[in-house]
C-alpha cells in the first residue's frame, strides 16, 4: 500500500512538472520546425534504434561495438553503425578510437546523453506496465 502511495505521489509530482512546462510551450511558435522542441527531439533521437543504443550505454561505461550489438540482438550492423554515427554527431555519445592493431573503438554516453535517461526510463516503465497489464 505504501509503495502504491509513493508511486502515485511521484507520478503526480511529475505530471505537475509537465503541466507547468506546458504553460511555457504556448510561447513557442510550433509552426516553425526549428523552434519546435518535439521536432528537434525526434530529429535527434527518433527512429527504432537510437534510444535502445542510449539505453545500453546508460551506465556510463565505455563499450565496444560488439558489446553494444550483443545487447541489441535484432539490430543490423548497418543500423547500429548509422545510429552510433548519428548519436555521436548529435553529441549524445562519444567515440574513442585507439591507435593499435587490431583497431579498437569504444563508445560512451556523454553528459548531454545522460540527460535523456530519466525520460527514457519513464518510457520504459510505461511500456513495462502496459505489457504487464495485458497479461
Amino acid at each position: 500500500m505504501k509503495k502504491e502511495k509513493a508511486k502515485k505521489k511521484k507520478r503526480d509530482k511529475l505530471l505537475k512538472e509537465i503541466f507547468d512546462m506546458q504553460d511555457n510551450i504556448q510561447d513557442i511558435e510550433l509552426n516553425k520546425p526549428e523552434q519546435d522542441p518535439l521536432y528537434f527531439a525526434l530529429n535527434e533521437i527518433g527512429g527504432k534504434w537510437k534510444i535502445r543504443v542510449l539505453w545500453v550505454l546508460r551506465s556510463g561505461q565505455s563499450l565496444r561495438y560488439g558489446e553494444i550489438k550483443q545487447e541489441i540482438p535484432l539490430i543490423t550492423d548497418m543500423m547500429l553503425s548509422q545510429s552510433l554515427r548519428e548519436l555521436t554527431k548529435s553529441g549524445l555519445t562519444e567515440r574513442r578510437q585507439y591507435r593499435q592493431i587490431p583497431p579498437k573503438v569504444e563508445y560512451q554516453i556523454t553528459e548531454k546523453g545522460k540527460e535523456l535517461i530519466p525520460g527514457v526510463t519513464l518510457i520504459w516503465q510505461w511500456a513495462y506496465n502496459q505489457i504487464e497489464g495485458e497479461k
